[in-house]
């Protein structure tokens, strides 16, 4: 199967047929990662790994407590 390239602003773009998008399932926004070996471009879909999303999340700030306060009914703690 062919594609070809275009132009993307400043960078390139490969299509990528609806064939080949359908069976991987492949749409507008999916993240990939893009490796060379030799002479070839090698796509795959982005998998994410625990500790990455884990990582990532250590530079966000913590959401509020839902729950500051005594418990107000039969609850039981």
């Amino acid at each position: 199967m062919r594609s070809s390239i275009a132009r993307w602003g400043n960078s390139l773009a490969v299509r990528v047929p609806r064939e080949v998008a359908e069976t991987m399932g492949l749409r507008e926004g999916v993240t990939l990662d893009l490796t060379m070996d030799d002479d070839a471009i090698v796509l795959r879909r982005r998998r994410y790994d625990i500790r990455d999303l884990v990582a990532a999340m250590a530079d966000t700030e913590q959401p509020p407590l839902l729950m500051e306060d005594e418990p107000r009914g039969g609850e039981i703690w």
